[in-house]
């Protein structure tokens, strides 16, 4: 193998290589040669030839990973060529690099196939190549890369946001910097800005004024105002908390009410009555009141708080709930909600921590309203489920929540007073789910710290409200 090592700007250390030609019992592969490791869509050129006398089908995979940064995005990428007896063939696998920086592997592998339609199987593998690439982050840049840039929960699953450029660039757009300036910076070419400012525009992330600048569609909070927000939160959970805490023995009272009344069951395992989860506090107040009740009503009012509508964990398009908070994972709460709805009931997904998605290759879809939901969360995170009727258990979160208005007029007019010293028009809906969240993580925590609560299995509930 030959290796032409070029040092652009320390961005890039390598640049092109070329690999020796080599040989199966059914297949010689030539020489490959790959001109350019820069971000964007790359192609490896080599020769295949099939010695065998069957025509031959062939998948030439090639997939980029990336290790040691706070993100690693992977790229994986197929191509299909039939090969008749004898036939030598010139391959010319894409290579998908995403805009990341640190320690990079390429693998190029060849499968010899059934049918190029079929699932690859290990043991079709006739052929692979590894290459490590290092990228390292230029000097220009290197204070963006000091405060993790972090997005709402899911949005990172989505392949525009899941690497180290996508993050600093609606940060440097923010400031007013033209997409010439951020490739000098970056180091990198001004074609690949372009088309990664274009994806993010066609996802509805960017809006592309009329001199051909763009601009962020969504909310950017830098470091010192996410200092002051978070002060903010530290102070008022405490307060909620303590709130709450207080209420409980008028929760009691009304559970012990609705008991007498016949409308809930004394039997504790009977998870289809609609009022059994009252017997669960850390699901009834992580979800029930923190997010069904009162995280509606401060982050939306009256509508739903439906934050993954026409979307998913894969896709995350999430329109007005949509924010990017420099940082890092600090000035972030680690609740997860989504919530659907039909004609007769209403599922929602809670847990105290973000579950693990796992999500189909090539998921990206061309249009965000035809996205299939073509993914899994992780095994370790599947719900504890209850039905749950609204009726019965609306008296109980009332009374979970006596006495809690203080508290949000306290946090209204602060969080006005922090948006507008930072030149926000607003307390923008992205802005109250940010804060809400990171609320919601502090008052639960608070909770659980206090000895109130107890945390409940792996945190991760499925609620199937009834109206």
């Amino acid at each position: 193998m030959s290796v032409r090592a070029i040092q652009r700007g320390g961005l890039i250390l390598i640049l092109a290589l070329s690999v020796q030609a080599e040989a199966t019992d059914d297949f010689v592969i030539g020489e490959m040669d790959i001109p350019s490791f820069e971000w964007g869509q790359q192609t490896a050129f080599f020769e295949v030839t099939n010695l065998s006398d069957w025509m031959k089908y062939v998948t030439v995979e090639t997939e980029m990973t990336f290790e040691g940064s706070y993100i690693n995005p992977r790229r994986l990428a197929h191509q299909y060529y039939p090969l008749e007896p004898g036939e030598t063939k010139i391959v010319k696998p894409v290579i998908e690099i995403p805009g990341n920086y640190g320690q990079a592997h390429l693998y190029v592998r060849l499968y010899d196939v059934i049918d190029t339609l079929d699932e690859i199987l290990p043991g079709q593998k006739v052929f692979e190549r590894a290459f490590s690439v290092k990228f390292k982050i230029p000097p220009a840049v290197v204070s963006y890369f000091e405060q993790k840039i972090v997005f709402p929960p899911m949005v990172t699953n989505n392949l525009v946001w899941d690497n180290e450029f996508s993050h600093v660039l609606p940060v440097m757009l923010s400031e007013g910097r033209s997409l010439g300036e951020i490739a000098r910076q970056t180091e990198s070419d001004t074609s690949y800005v372009q088309q990664v400012a274009e994806k993010m525009r066609l996802k509805g992330f960017l809006y592309r004024h009329k001199d051909s600048s763009y601009s962020p569609m969504f909310p950017v909070f830098r470091v010192q105002q996410a200092e002051e927000v978070k002060q903010l939160v530290d102070e008022t959970s405490r307060a909620m908390a303590e709130h709450i805490a207080g209420n409980l023995p008028r929760y009691d009272a009304v559970l012990d009410s609705l008991i007498e009344a016949g409308a809930l069951t004394k039997d504790t395992n009977d998870f289809i009555h609609g009022g059994t989860v009252l017997y669960r506090r850390y699901p009834v107040i992580g979800a029930l009141l923190l997010w069904y009740n009162l995280g509606k009503a401060f982050i939306t009012g009256r509508d739903l708080l439906e934050i993954y509508r026409q979307t998913n964990p894969c896709h995350a398009a999430i329109g007005k709930y949509m924010y990017a908070v420099e940082g890092g994972d600090v000035f972030s709460g680690t609740h997860y909600y989504e919530q659907g709805r039909t004609a007769r009931q209403m599922d929602i997904r809670w847990g105290d921590q973000l579950p693990k998605v796992t999500c189909s290759e090539g998921f990206m879809a061309k249009s965000r309203l035809t996205e299939r939901r073509d993914f899994s969360y992780g095994r370790d995170y599947a719900p504890e489920a209850f039905m749950v009727s609204a009726l019965i258990v609306r008296p109980a979160l009332h009374a979970l929540s006596e006495g809690t208005e203080v508290v949000f007029e306290d946090i209204r007019e602060r969080l006005t007073a922090i948006s507008t010293e930072y030149g926000h028009e607003e307390v923008t809906t992205a802005e109250r789910y940010w804060f809400w969240n990171l609320f919601a993580t502090r008052t639960l925590r608070n909770l659980v710290e206090d000895g109130v609560l107890k945390r409940r299995g792996n945190g991760q509930f499925k609620l199937i409200v009834q109206n």
